[in-house]
């Protein structure tokens, strides 16, 4: 339902991105894209947000704060997939594990110290033990933190904030109030057995023009972190290695 384009050249795998961008446009779907010049694949976005070089990653984190500040984040993905209920280390600031390596989490039913990926746990997001708090907690206080606001990033990614806050409102209508549900039953990693799959169809493609910089790496990063908080990686309608 939405796709957004960042550092896109219309050189990029030109045919196929043309014959998939028409299909998306035919059926409703809005694209949004993020360059700094509007041409090619941009000139025909729904969308156009004329960023200053280099800059995308304040952007991301921008529309992280945002989405995050309003709770429009998929927490029970979250918690089940992902390794926001690990606990932290307070000393070293990694990840706590078991003498078996594996990272430890608690879980909500019985607020006991578990393997991530023990069967039949419920991760705590908010869990803590023996002072040592969760990724998810440490992320909250990272990206909630009023610099990476858009009123404060604004000026050096060229983007007037309410244009930052519409295109988070707009990834969180896409992701939340328009899930796609497909009745095809799955078992996770824990061998628990769902009866739908449900997903977020959000989806974001980048290409050289984000990472051709001193802060690419951290760019595409962030990207990915955006990409995990709404839900949409290995889910219908975001990002997925294999079809379902």
């Amino acid at each position: 339902r939405l796709l957004l384009l960042f550092g896109v050249a219309e050189d990029h795998d030109s045919n196929p991105i043309k014959m998939g961008l028409g299909k998306l446009k035919a059926r409703g779907a809005r694209v949004v894209g993020i360059n700094p010049i509007r041409s090619g694949y941009n000139a025909i976005a729904d969308d156009w947000l004329g960023i200053t070089p280099g800059s995308d990653g304040l952007l991301i984190l921008a529309l992280v704060h945002c989405l995050v500040e309003a709770g429009r984040i998929d927490l029970d993905y979250l918690a089940r997939y992902t390794n926001a209920p690990v606990l932290l280390d307070r000393a070293s600031g990694l990840l706590r594990r078991d003498d078996a390596d594996r990272p430890l989490v608690i879980d909500r039913r019985s607020g006991r110290l578990c393997p991530f990926d023990q069967p039949g746990i419920r991760p705590d997001l908010r869990g803590s033990e023996g002072g040592d708090s969760t990724v998810f907690l440490a992320m909250l206080q990272e990206y909630l933190d009023p610099r990476h606001a858009p009123e404060n990033v604004a000026e050096r990614c060229g983007i007037p904030a309410p244009r930052i806050r519409a295109l988070a409102a707009m990834i969180a209508h896409a992701a939340f109030d328009q899930p796609v549900e497909l009745d095809r039953p799955w078992t996770d990693f824990r061998g628990e057995v769902h009866r739908k799959m449900v997903g977020r169809p959000v989806s974001f493609h980048a290409m050289r023009g984000i990472s051709a910089h001193s802060n690419g790496f951290q760019t595409c990063r962030a990207l990915h972190l955006l990409q995990i908080l709404i839900g949409s990686v290995e889910a219908p309608g975001g990002f997925r290695f294999k079809p379902p």
